[in-house]
């Protein structure tokens, strides 16, 4: 092997404190120097294999002599750091702190590192690399890579099952503790784009598949922002259940915390899982899962805002239901919460839920949903609603029905209705092909199971006409009901 380290003190430099090289072979004419077989360059950036290479020198002054640095074929750049690029051509600018890599054909350059325990790949056709410079008197400079921006079919690995697929990325890597950088918020952060407005990024991980418009990725507190997300989540709801579910999403912008476990949508929000039915939200709604045994499971779910529900009963019933409050919903307790926003208590009428299905619709101030566990999956149960109760009958077709309540609960399972009234108060129920009304503290509406048709029945001290005072509260509340005067 020829050691160029005399070649270079011939240029002035004093190799032990501003670098080394050697090489197989080597030539120089005054200003460049041509290296092959075996290349090892001992720089400020770090360490540089490779199996050719050209050096051009600097002005006169400088402390290394060499200002441009190509390396070609099986490069290999051990930074100091820990972190490293493979490549098949560097390009490497210390007067412009800039370098330019290029792949193989039919291969990457690959940059890997290391934060927080974690390991990460970034992989591109071509890649530009930004350095730092810090000079000390008396040492040799040295040299940091500051960003890296990957371009053309980019593919980013990262700590467990964790893929990125975009056109081009920008990582900013986290600096030591004693640089004072002003991009200091950016350090750690990793930025990818897809190739036009008419692609995007992709993420796959442990069966997730999302795709996005933007991606940022800040790996050292391992959180993800997307920008217009939309794709799959897997996500069971029994942890039994072998195989793992999907929810389908997409809104405005998606945070997740991984190290929470929780994914924060904003914007335009729509969720379908096939046991919960259909989500949609304005404003704001959380996701939070949890590892149990490997297998990731549907924790919660909390909307807060206009949100809209729908969902399918045993039957196969649809069932709709509106809220401008917080929705709640806890796969431990396999119960979903409604609440109305109020002002001191009090809900106005206009705040109020709405709840709709084939047969009637009402409004509520609060509601709760139960859901039961069978053959391997959750339905909804039973419903329970709460709060100054306004039901009706919404089919222009049909002949008109409503009531008044404080609560009422709806089986799922067997159809039937219970609406009840607090102590000392009345429900108030009119049925208009009946010619019905009645005032009782509970009214029960069940199915006939033979001929399918509802049956209306009072419980309690049962009055088959209106108080002036009821009738009075019925047209006030049900226009409908002028004929009754």
């Amino acid at each position: 092997m020829t050691s160029i380290i005399i070649a270079l003190c011939l240029l002035g430099s004093q190799m032990p404190d501003h670098g080394s090289l050697s090489s197989t072979n080597a030539s120089y004419d005054g200003s460049s120097l041509v290296l092959t077989g075996h290349v090892v360059l001992d720089h400020g950036l770090g360490k540089m294999t490779a199996e050719e290479a050209s050096l051009e020198k600097q002005e006169a002054g400088k402390d290394f002599p060499f200002s441009h640095i190509q390396l070609r074929k099986e490069v290999l750049l051990a930074l100091k750091n820990s972190s490293q690029i493979v490549c098949d051509r560097a390009d490497l600018d210390f007067n412009a702190l800039k370098g330019i890599l290029h792949s193989p054909e039919d291969g990457y350059v690959v940059f890997t590192d290391v934060l927080k325990k974690s390991a990460l790949k970034l992989s591109g056709h071509l890649v530009e690399l930004h350095f730092t410079k810090q000079e000390q008197e008396g040492k040799k400079s040295e040299f940091e890579v500051q960003s890296i921006l990957a371009k053309e079919g980019v593919v980013i690995d990262y700590a467990d099952n964790f893929q990125l697929m975009a056109d081009h990325a920008l990582y900013r890597r986290e600096t030591g503790s004693g640089n004072k950088t002003s991009k200091k918020e950016f350090q750690g952060f990793l930025t990818a784009y897809p190739k036009d407005a008419a692609s995007q990024c992709r993420i796959t991980h442990q069966g997730d598949i999302i795709d996005a418009d933007m991606v940022d990725l800040d790996l050292v507190h391992s959180k993800i922002s997307l920008l217009h997300p939309k794709g799959i989540l897997a996500s069971s709801l029994l942890p039994h259940v072998e195989q793992n579910g999907e929810m389908r999403f997409r809104s405005e912008h998606l945070d997740w915390d991984q190290t929470k476990n929780l994914l924060t949508l904003k914007g335009q929000i729509a969720i379908d899982e096939p046991s919960l039915g259909t989500l949609a939200a304005q404003d704001e709604m959380q996701i939070t899962q949890v590892n149990i045994k490997g297998k990731r499971l549907l924790q919660k779910i909390h909307s807060q805002g206009p949100t809209h529900l729908i969902y399918k009963d045993g039957h196969g019933r649809s069932h709709r239901l509106l809220s401008q409050g917080i929705v709640n919903f806890e796969r431990d307790h396999l119960k979903a919460t409604i609440e109305s926003p109020d002002h001191d208590g009090i809900v106005s009428r206009d705040k109020q839920l709405y709840y709709e299905e084939d047969e009637f619709a009402l409004y509520a101030d609060n509601a709760s949903l139960e859901y039961s566990a069978v053959n391997d999956a959750i339905h909804p149960a039973s419903l329970t609603l709460k709060g100054n109760v306004r039901l009706f009958s919404h089919d222009p077709q049909k002949p008109f029905r409503c009531g008044l309540a404080d609560r009422m609960t709806y089986s799922l399972v067997t159809q039937t209705l219970i609406l009840s009234a607090n102590p000392g108060k009345k429900v108030l129920f009119w049925d208009e092909a009946q010619g019905m009304r009645l005032s009782a503290p509970e009214v029960h509406i069940t199915l006939d199971p033979q001929t399918k048709e509802q049956q209306v029945k009072g419980i309690g001290a049962v009055q088959f006409t209106f108080t002036p005072e009821e009738q009075s509260k019925l047209q006030q509340l049900f226009p409908q009901l002028q004929k009754l005067q």
